[in-house]
């Protein structure tokens, strides 16, 4: 997809949260959400990660937009009682002041265990301490870890699993492969085998189509993601109805 040139003027306030479903394919419910930056334009236009924040970054904000996003999923469902998680990058894992905000907000939030962030693979084995020292100091306000597109990268899974983490993503293109590839087979086979070993809950992303979905049913993965269930809306009443 070509990222488009954003000529419009905006502000971080501009960025909000839609929201994709997390679906338990036993009970076919949503389990949880994960909400994803899109900056909408004075324009109406909608943009993705990949098109604003090199434009944060030119301006100094970037180090705002994780402690933005959370605030406003907070409020959207501090009386939503289901789960939701945000996404935090390496940088993140640095910021005091997003940790200060994370923890001054889930003191007082209902049910603060409902909250989790995700990181992706490639930044969780390239930061472990950083990581861990994150978790250390958020864990106790009720924080939960996803790791994200777990697949994408090589990497040691093991170290992973050594992370106290509440589940793990698999990157879509692993279930796309699975039957074609042996490679693919064996890491998704170890991966789950892994993850049932230490309790780990695992969701297969980006399952875009019936197809993958019937693939994923064929396996031992409880939870799932993706456009066959519902694209990221603006917010949960539209997923929900979607899905």
């Amino acid at each position: 997809m070509p990222i488009r040139e954003i000529s419009e003027a905006f502000t971080i306030d501009d960025i909000v949260p839609y929201f994709q479903p997390i679906v338990d394919l036993h009970s076919q419910g949503v389990w949880r959400y994960e909400c994803l930056a899109r900056l909408i334009t004075q324009g109406d236009k909608t943009f993705l990660p990949s098109e604003f924040l090199y434009l944060l970054e030119r301006e100094h904000h970037v180090n705002t937009l994780a402690a933005n996003m959370f605030v406003q999923c907070a409020s959207y469902f501090r009386d939503v009682n289901i789960p939701w998680n945000i996404n935090i990058t390496a940088n993140d894992l640095h910021n005091e002041e997003l940790i200060h905000t994370l923890i001054t907000h889930l003191a007082s939030y209902p049910n603060p265990e409902r909250v989790s962030i995700e990181v992706t693979a490639s930044t969780a084995l390239s930061n472990p301490k950083q990581l861990m020292t994150f978790i250390d100091k958020s864990m106790h306000a009720g924080l939960g870890v996803f790791i994200d597109n777990v697949g994408s990268c090589p990497g040691n899974i093991r170290a992973l699993m050594s992370v106290p983490v509440r589940g793990i993503k698999l990157a879509g293109g692993l279930i796309r492969h699975y039957d074609e590839q042996d490679a693919v087979r064996e890491y998704v086979d170890y991966l789950l085998g892994m993850c049932e070993q230490h309790s780990i809950n695992v969701i297969a992303e980006h399952v875009e189509d019936e197809l993958l979905l019937e693939r994923v049913k064929r396996l031992p993965i409880r939870y799932a993601q993706g456009y066959v269930f519902s694209p990221p809306m603006a917010n949960v009443r539209q997923a929900q109805q979607r899905h």
